[in-house]
């Protein structure tokens, strides 16, 4: 792939030397008021700086199913905090954040030392593994918050990166299954960690990313199960009893797919009474019945009940269902997304990387 060269000034300010990108030098500078850092250049005195010559890399691959969050993180395939930095991350990931991933505790055997063992055959499970444990690390220092989310959102950048480019040059097989399997149930956790996320718009985008995960699962479902992380994808025969609000969550979309709940307004909607499967009645009631399906099987299946809801709805919508989410003028479809988001506020009781979106239902 060819190479372009590029000037950059040694009078850039501290973050963008640790994340090695290219700084305005701008008091503060475009990087760090994007991403609310503090800018070095704000306390130290104005330099002048010789110029050298550097490389960076162009991207000119196709879209790929796991690509809309990329661009909204510092882009770079190598680019990281550096090697301490990253020794950091890795330690924290298996000496801690691993713990606070989903799963019964025989799965934090898989988290916390096959997973690794894993991405160190495939770089982007490294970065998806790097960009947990920092959003993890600035959800338990807030202190630190800033620099840890600088770091995690870089690496979440080259995972995201790695990922599609792994899915269409190399495609999925029976050997880098796992590790996308991995990546991608890492890679959607921390997008849901980002606490510059918590809008209704970004959580459509957020979508995007579990649709992706979606398609490897579908491709490689048995393969996975047999590999190292097959557990990780085992259903429970006996869970618990859910609580009664999840129960009544039921009941709401029962109501919802019935066309009887207060704010359902397909039926009243003239332009929406045809019988045609492309017309949007249909894809709301197949939307609302996909919602009540992924509630009912993790009561079902799964000690977390909620959580695994919140995960698999995204994965089952349609595109065209997804394009009105993003718009939200649909009053019936804006109704169906206000049930999947109180089950997401509920399962961001119970996990770190859920709570921010707590509030996220006042935006309606």
């Amino acid at each position: 792939m060819a190479r372009m060269g590029s000037k950059k000034s040694r009078g850039g300010c501290q973050q963008c030397k640790i994340r090695r990108v290219k700084c305005d030098e701008n008091r503060p500078c475009a990087n760090c008021t994007r991403y609310n850092a503090d800018c070095s250049l704000l306390s130290a005195p104005p330099t002048m700086g010789g110029a050298s010559s550097s490389r960076s890399r162009a991207s000119t691959s196709s879209p790929a199913p796991l690509s809309n969050l990329a661009a909204k993180s510092p882009p770079g395939e190598d680019v990281t905090g550096g090697w301490m930095e990253d020794l950091e991350l890795m330690h924290h990931f298996t000496a801690h954040a691993h713990t606070a991933l989903p799963g019964p505790a025989s799965s934090q055997q898989i988290w916390g030392y096959a997973v690794p063992q894993e991405a160190f055959k495939y770089r982007f499970l490294m970065h998806s593994i790097l960009a947990f444990a920092a959003e993890h690390l600035a959800y338990m220092h807030p202190s630190r918050m800033q620099h840890y989310r600088i770091l995690g959102s870089t690496h979440q950048a080259a995972a995201i990166t790695g990922l599609n480019t792994e899915i269409s040059s190399v495609q999925l097989t029976s050997e880098n299954c796992h590790a996308l399997f991995a990546s991608a149930s890492l890679t959607i956790m921390t997008a849901f960690s980002d606490p510059e996320a918590y809008t209704l718009n970004a959580l459509v985008d957020i979508f995007t990313l579990c649709r992706g995960m979606n398609i490897i699962v579908q491709s490689a479902e048995e393969s996975i199960k047999k590999g190292p992380f097959g557990l990780l994808l085992r259903l429970l025969p006996n869970p618990p009893q859910p609580a009664p609000l999840l129960s009544s969550f039921l009941v709401d979309i029962n109501a919802l797919d019935e066309g009887s709940h207060p704010s359902y307004s397909v039926n009243s909607n003239s332009s929406n009474k045809s019988n045609s499967p492309d017309s949007p009645a249909p894809k709301l009631n197949d939307a609302a019945e996909q919602l009540r399906m992924s509630l009912q099987q993790g009561i079902e299946t799964s000690n977390h009940p909620a959580l695994r809801a919140v995960m698999l709805w995204p994965m089952s919508i349609d595109h065209e269902f997804l394009e009105a989410l993003k718009t939200r003028t649909d009053p019936a479809v804006v109704s169906c997304f206000r049930q999947y988001v109180r089950i997401l506020e509920y399962a961001g009781a119970e996990w770190w990387f859920l709570s921010g979106w707590r509030k996220v239902g006042q935006q309606f």
